[in-house]
């Protein structure tokens, strides 16, 4: 009996030691991403570093330039560092200022990438077909050039900008998210990942002692809504308005006291959804339920204050606009949507790695690893949650974007 309990117990140890040594590369391996295709649609302008995407939008604004089209362009440098700006655009209507069609990219950072794209699309496949007599654009392109630059989600300090839009400081609840603090362990770990199975062990350890001490629901609602009582933490909203916010708060409400009596506003994001599909995500403040949206827009991917997966979050651009207007009592009409760009995928389990590839950037951060395939795994991961280079997923996104987009401005512009 004891010769069969050494030999079992030699066996286990061999098994857990060749998945130490072998289990991390092939983590790295089924992780890695597919090598970007050569061609395919817009595939030029699949950038990858911040400085290929600005300057490829400073040529976009030299083309308008050469071209006699009225235009102004203000780029406002964020203090963090050098060479990181908001790029705003605006190509005002040559006679009645009737529409405001606004744009915004890169309010998540890294999403900025996908967001540089559709102002490609937009340029190439929507603005020619606008009304430029009663017709006016306004781009506010790469929110978050910190972030953008440096591949985050989140700014120079750990802002998820679209949870800092609040409305009055004064007057908001920093304890707003009551799940947070029960699940912070979980989603904040303050240690740093070393070898990446037994990473894998400990973190579905955690999460399985979560759900049960606390219930998934807790975790869910802990994630989707933002947070401000923990910096370091994901999600973080900040505790006062960050530069970026501030500046996109200022413009939005200069369309909101401007001439234009109605004002279309798409903000374009990347990360939650079904993977081949773009989602666009109404407001809790827009009045149009799902099946409305659906038919006037002739996309078949809304959601809506009424729909199932709807889920409300505090801070957001969109919630701010339609608040904004709401305090200025100004009649300009307003629409204020999400273009969201699905990636990893909207099932139970997905939301589950979605929430892993997000916890562990972030604790790559605060406690960077020394080990290079742990490295490996978390960049390959977090680019997949925002910005993959599966051929297929690109050419759909720019489908997709095309389609809703000119839905939107034949039902929203006059």
């Amino acid at each position: 009996m004891k010769k069969k309990l050494i030999v079992v117990s030699g066996v286990i140890a061999g098994i857990l030691l060749l998945a130490t040594l072998v289990g991390p590369s092939l983590i790295l391996k089924a992780d890695r991403q597919e090598a970007k295709a050569e061609s395919y649609a817009y595939s030029e302008v699949f950038f990858d570093e911040y400085d290929e995407v600005r300057t490829h939008f400073l040529e976009a604004v030299k083309g308008f330039e050469n071209a006699g089209v009225e235009h102004q362009l203000y780029s406002y440098e964020i203090a963090e560092e050098e060479g990181l700006y908001i790029d705003t655009l605006y190509l005002p209507s040559k006679e009645e200022q009737t529409n405001l069609v606004v744009l915004t990219t890169g309010v998540h950072g890294i999403e900025g990438y996908i967001g540089s794209v559709m102002l490609d699309v937009f340029w190439q496949e929507i603005y020619p077909d606008l009304d430029k007599d009663n017709t006016g654009v306004l781009v506010i392109a790469n929110v978050n050039p910190y972030g953008m630059k440096y591949h985050r989600r989140y700014n120079e300090n750990n802002v998820d900008l679209n949870r800092n839009f609040i409305l009055d400081w004064n007057n908001f609840d920093l304890a707003v998210n009551k799940d947070y603090p029960k699940v912070e362990s979980l989603l904040s770990p303050k240690k740093s990942m070393n070898n990446a199975f037994w990473h894998e062990a400990q973190f579905y350890g955690s999460l399985v002692k979560n759900v049960v001490t606390e219930g998934a629901d807790t975790i869910s609602n802990a994630l989707l809504g933002g947070q401000y009582e923990y910096p370091q933490g994901v999600y973080f909203g900040g505790l006062e308005d960050q530069e970026s916010t501030a500046y996109v708060k200022e413009v939005f409400e200069k369309t909101l006291q401007g001439a234009y009596e109605n004002v279309v506003h798409i903000d374009v994001h990347s990360g939650y959804g079904p993977r081949y599909n773009m989602v666009i995500f109404n407001s809790v403040y827009e009045t149009m339920n799902e099946a409305e949206t659906k038919a006037l827009f002739g996309y078949d991917n809304v959601i809506s204050y009424d729909s199932e997966s709807f889920y409300a979050t505090t801070g957001d651009t969109t919630d701010f606009y339609y608040r904004l207007k709401e305090k200025m009592g100004t009649d300009t009409e307003l629409f204020s949507t999400c273009f969201e760009f699905g990636t990893i995928g909207d099932s139970f389990l997905d939301s589950i790695i979605s929430m892993k590839y997000t916890v562990e950037e972030n604790q790559n951060h605060w406690y960077p690893t020394d080990n290079n395939t742990m490295q490996e795994i978390v960049k390959e991961r977090y680019q997949e949650l925002f910005y993959p280079t599966e051929k297929e997923w690109r050419e759909k996104t720019v489908a997709d974007f095309a389609q809703a987009c000119k839905g939107v401005m034949k039902a929203k512009l006059k």
